[in-house]
């Protein structure tokens, strides 16, 4: 398709494969193409955007296993046997096909699209298990695949032990000496032994090779021969078995065949998927939002073919009618805007994410190109008749909706002539229902799109005091070519300059100055709405500030009502104990008149502190008379404020001056209402409700010596008790396992305590004990 070589959506494809984990799916990369029918194009949309939701909170099972070994299935099939790499290929697919159907199965509600992917993936666990057990990683047959080919190979090891046992005999033995080197080595597959060629006869055997001089034979001895041979026999009947076995377990696969070219396509696909979505992680992509019209919407739009480093980000709407003609100076970077809204829109459709912080898609029916330099030598077309070519092309089959790229339309021509046809043409692409993204130099374009319906004009930034393009696309402006400027910056002479000017006409020249202030005024007033914008925003953060500041106050007050409410059950917890002590005190020694006495006034006591800290934390309002007077030293809250004050004089009139925070102002004394006064707590000092309230409910004995662990443990549990806490964590480690069994030895024997237990794999594991008490 000539629209995406132009725009260079190959670089893109080869990009998607380099992250297919499978030769299949960067195969399949390398044949993507745009869809151009809607449900198609969200379809594969919404399935990447599962991908990548799936990637970034599961791990996703890789799928590099999956070989393309389509040709050994296609065989296999027809009845032929497949070697042991290739057994080996189809039992990798397999388990590659179970623990990808094993990921995608149980998660089909969270993903629809990819889990609907499972039902296509095979599951064949005994044939897996059946090539898992005959063979190794690198495809030959295990030993034990077969009774018989053990023990043919238990057979071939004991020959060829016996025959390194008798050649080493040789070497080593009384016949060392008739040998030219005292080592044995092997020729043609057979063991031989260096003879001396002056000995030859003297140790029987077949003469295999000699040396280079001739001093030198090489041997295998008699009673080498024979047990070679036997060797040869094992081997032969090993090929056989081999050969038995590895036909079996072909015409197992045969059997599987086609539903395991099916799973091998299915991983593929899938891997596609992934690999979209890898790509869109990397490059920081987004999925569009959904349109129901033709049309592209990019804010911070990158090309993706450039570094991120040098790329200026684009914001641009065309569709739905919404033309846009592009004007401003060369090298400005026009081509480079135009062509990445192309690949945005094409990418898009394939299913892949756009890199932009946000776009919105609805389907274009098409895509026509016409970029940069369209001569052919082939077929003797010059630049400007290959346009018109392309342009020809477009116009004899364009459907409505389609988007329509043009760089530098008419050009090449007279000029006069080249605007009146891209007026022509854009005008009939457009009456037939094309959305056109073109770029221009032409002033009578510039007036098209300002006066026609359908059209805007957008214009690349340029720097009048530099001289130099930003390559900032402003929708909306339309841009001055500059071209004396330039001429003039790069040497051209001054008089020159000047007589260009007058020959262009007073008319011309007020238009191209026009647009030069009209640049300039648009420049002065996007700096003027960014700065807006960032005062904008600081208000924006000083009111998140202030919301933040008021949720600290709201959370200091629920925890000062949380602390209170602890204190509270703290005190009544150790009222309870000190009260259940002296019942118990009385239940052992009921007859005793002096232990009555006792618990007689432990009773008392216990009931005076409650009744104390009762009224200690009883909210008082001041009583009196006027309650609502205003007076000096008053606590208040003023109107508006969230912050109370402090009256710092006597009213003497409608004012008064108030310190609130670190500020001292006057306020009216309407908008001020006393704060109720709440007294402190004067609870006497309380040794064991002080150890109540401060019990922890967790102890570390880890690197303790024993005596010093268990005084620490003893104390830890009776705090524990007296704080009345539900349950304990002890952490003493693993180690030899001393700490651990002191530890519940000492918890076994404490009759407070309800039960314990090591903990699960999130308390600790068994370096932990949990100890209850109810």
């Amino acid at each position: 398709m000539h629209a995406l070589n132009v725009l260079e959506f190959a670089q893109i494809k080869q990009r998607l494969a380099s992250r297919c984990e499978t030769s299949l799916g960067a195969a399949s990369a390398g044949d993507l193409t745009p869809k151009f029918s809607t449900d198609e194009v969200w379809e594969l949309l919404n399935t990447t955007t599962e991908a990548m939701d799936a990637l970034g909170r599961h791990q996703v099972p890789g799928l590099g296993a999956a070989r393309d070994i389509r040709d050994p299935l296609k065989r296999v099939s027809k009845g032929g046997v497949l070697g042991g790499k290739e057994l080996v290929s189809v039992l990798d697919l397999l388990s590659t096909s179970r623990n990808l159907r094993a990921f995608l199965t149980p998660k089909r509600g969270d993903y629809p699209k990819l889990g609907a992917y499972a039902e296509s993936l095979i599951e064949e666990k005994d044939l897996e298990r059946s090539l898992g057990d005959a063979l190794d990683g690198s495809g030959e047959l295990r030993d034990d695949a077969s009774p018989v080919l053990l023990g043919l190979r238990q057979k071939k090891k004991a020959a060829t032990s016996r025959i390194l046992e008798r050649i080493q005999s040789y070497t080593t033995g009384k016949s060392r000496d008739l040998l030219s080197d005292p080592i044995y080595t092997v020729r043609d597959g057979r063991y031989v032994i260096p003879l001396k060629a002056e000995n030859r006869g003297k140790i029987r055997g077949i003469v295999h090779d000699s040396s280079a001089s001739g001093q030198t034979i090489f041997v295998e001895p008699e009673e080498i021969v024979q047990i070679a041979n036997q060797i040869r026999e094992i081997e032969s009947a090993e090929r056989i078995e081999e050969l038995r076995i590895l036909t079996v377990l072909s015409a197992r696969v045969s059997k599987v065949a086609e539903p395991l070219g099916g799973s091998l396509e299915t991983i593929s696909t899938v891997d596609l998927h992934f690999a979209k979505a890898r790509y869109g992680y990397d490059t920081k992509g987004t999925i569009p939002d959904r349109l129901n019209y033709p049309c592209i919407e990019v804010q911070r739009g990158r090309h993706p073919l450039l570094a991120a480093e040098i790329v200026i980000p684009v914001d641009i709407r065309v569709g739905k009618g919404h033309s846009v003609l592009i004007t401003g100076p060369n090298t400005g970077g026009k081509t480079v805007a135009i062509k990445a809204v192309g690949l945005f829109v094409a990418m898009a459709q394939a299913g892949i994410p756009v890199p932009t912080v946000q776009a919105k898609l609805g389907v274009f029916s098409q895509i026509w190109a016409d970029i940069g330099d369209e001569q052919s030598l082939e077929q003797s077309l010059s630049t400007f008749s290959g346009h018109l070519k392309n342009i020809a092309d477009a116009l004899r089959w364009l459907k409505p909706g389609a988007l329509v790229l043009f760089d530098e339309i008419g050009a090449g021509t007279d000029p006069a002539e080249g605007a009146s046809l891209a007026k022509a043409i854009l005008i009939e692409m457009h009456s037939r229902g094309a959305t056109l993204l073109a770029s221009t130099h032409y002033g009578e374009l510039k007036e098209f799109a300002y006066r026609t319906e359908g059209f805007e004009n957008a214009a690349m930034e340029f720097d009048t005091k530099s001289l130099k393009p930003t390559y900032r696309l402003i929708v909306g402006a339309a841009g001055a070519s500059h071209a004396l400027r330039i001429a003039e910056r790069y040497g051209i002479p001054k008089n020159v300059v000047e007589a260009a000017k007058a020959d262009l006409g007073a008319d011309k020249q007020e238009m191209s100055d026009m647009l030069e202030r009209l640049e300039t005024s648009q420049k002065q007033a996007r700096a003027a709405q960014s700065e807006a914008d960032r005062r904008t925003d600081e208000l924006k953060k000083a009111e998140d500030r202030a919301k933040r500041k008021l949720a600290e106050a709201d959370q200091i007050r629920s925890t000062v009502h949380d602390r209170a409410h602890e204190a509270i059950e703290s005190t009544l917890r150790q009222l309870r104990l000190e009260a259940e002590q002296l019942f118990e005190e009385v239940r052992l020694r009921p007859n005793d008149p002096a232990v009555r006495d006792r618990v007689r006034g432990g009773l008392q006591g216990v009931q005076a502190r409650g009744s104390e800290f009762a009224a200690a934390y009883a909210p008082r309002i001041q009583e009196d008379d006027d309650a609502h007077k205003i007076t000096k030293g008053m606590a208040v809250r003023l109107q508006g404020y969230s912050q109370p004050g402090t009256v710092l004089e006597e009213p003497k009139g409608a004012q008064v001056l108030v310190q609130a925070g670190n500020l001292r102002i006057k306020v009216a004394v309407r908008d001020l209402t006393p704060v109720p006064v709440v007294a402190t707590i004067k609870a006497r000092p309380n040794v064991r409700l002080q150890r109540a309230m401060s019990a922890a409910n967790e102890i570390t004995l880890r690197m303790m010596r024993a005596e010093d662990a268990l005084l620490e443990l003893e104390k830890f549990i009776d705090d524990a008790l007296l704080a009345g806490l539900p349950k304990v964590r002890i952490v003493h480690g693993k180690g030899t396992g001393v700490l651990r069994k002191l530890t519940q030895d000492f918890l076994r024997k404490n009759k407070n305590v309800h039960a314990f237990r090591l903990g699960d794999a999130t308390e600790g594991g068994d370096g932990v004990t949990i100890a209850s008490f109810e």
